[in-house]
C-alpha cells in the first residue's frame, strides 16, 4: 500500500484547477472592465447630449415647456424632462436595463460650474450651460461585480451597481427674440 505523500494520481486535476479557476477569474474581470469602459464612453455621450439638449430647450418657447420661465429649470418639469430625454436617448446604446429601469438608474442635474457641487436652475443668455450626468450601471458579471463594483451599492435584487458621471458643458444659445404671448 502506498502513503498519500507518494501517490501521484489525480495531481494533473488539481494542477488544472489551481490554474484554470484564478484564470477564469481574471477573464470575467476583463470582460466586467470592458463593460464599465463602454458605460463610461456611452454616459460621456449622455452628458454631451444632455448639454446639447439644455441649450436648445432652456431658451425656447415657453408655451412648449407648459409656461416654465425661460432659461429656468424646474424640478421634475418640462424643461427638465425634455433635457432628461436628451440623455436617456443616449444610454439607449447600452441594452442592460429597459426605458423605464434605465430613466430610475439616471440622474441629471446642472452643476453652476464644471465640478462644482453647487446646483443652479437659472440660467442667463450666452452664460455656460453645465450638465451632470449620473448613471448607476448594473454590474452583471459573475463573480466579477462582487470584485470591482462592491463599493458602489446594490439594488434591492442584490446586482451590483457601480456609479458613472459626466459632464458637459456648453454656451447657452439666449434667443433674442420674444415669444408670442409670452413676451408680454
Amino acid at each position: 500500500m502506498t502513503s498519500l505523500a507518494t501517490e501521484r494520481r489525480g495531481s494533473t486535476y488539481v494542477e488544472f484547477l489551481v490554474v484554470v479557476v484564478p484564470f477564469f477569474l481574471f477573464v470575467l474581470c476583463v470582460l466586467q472592465t470592458a463593460l464599465l469602459e463602454f458605460a463610461d464612453l456611452v454616459v460621456a455621450r449622455s452628458a454631451d447630449a444632455a448639454a446639447r439638449s439644455a441649450v436648445v430647450v432652456l431658451d425656447d418657447d415657453p408655451a412648449r415647456y407648459q409656461g416654465e420661465p425661460r432659461n429656468t429649470v424646474s424640478p421634475g418639469g418640462a424643461r427638465e424632462d425634455a433635457i432628461r430625454r436628451g440623455a436617456a436617448n443616449a444610454l439607449a446604446a447600452m441594452s442592460t436595463a429597459n426605458d423605464a429601469e434605465r430613466s430610475s438608474l439616471l440622474e441629471v442635474t446642472f452643476p453652476s460650474e464644471p465640478g462644482s457641487d453647487q446646483l443652479r436652475r437659472a440660467f442667463d443668455p450666452a452664460e455656460l450651460v453645465t450638465v451632470r450626468v449620473s448613471y448607476r450601471f448594473r454590474c452583471g458579471v459573475p463573480l466579477a461585480r462582487r470584485i470591482m463594483c462592491r463599493d458602489a451599492g446594490s439594488g434591492d435584487d442584490g446586482d451590483n451597481f457601480y456609479i458613472m458621471r459626466a459632464e458637459a458643458s456648453l454656451p447657452n444659445q439666449g434667443a433674442r427674440y420674444a415669444y408670442g404671448r409670452s413676451a408680454r
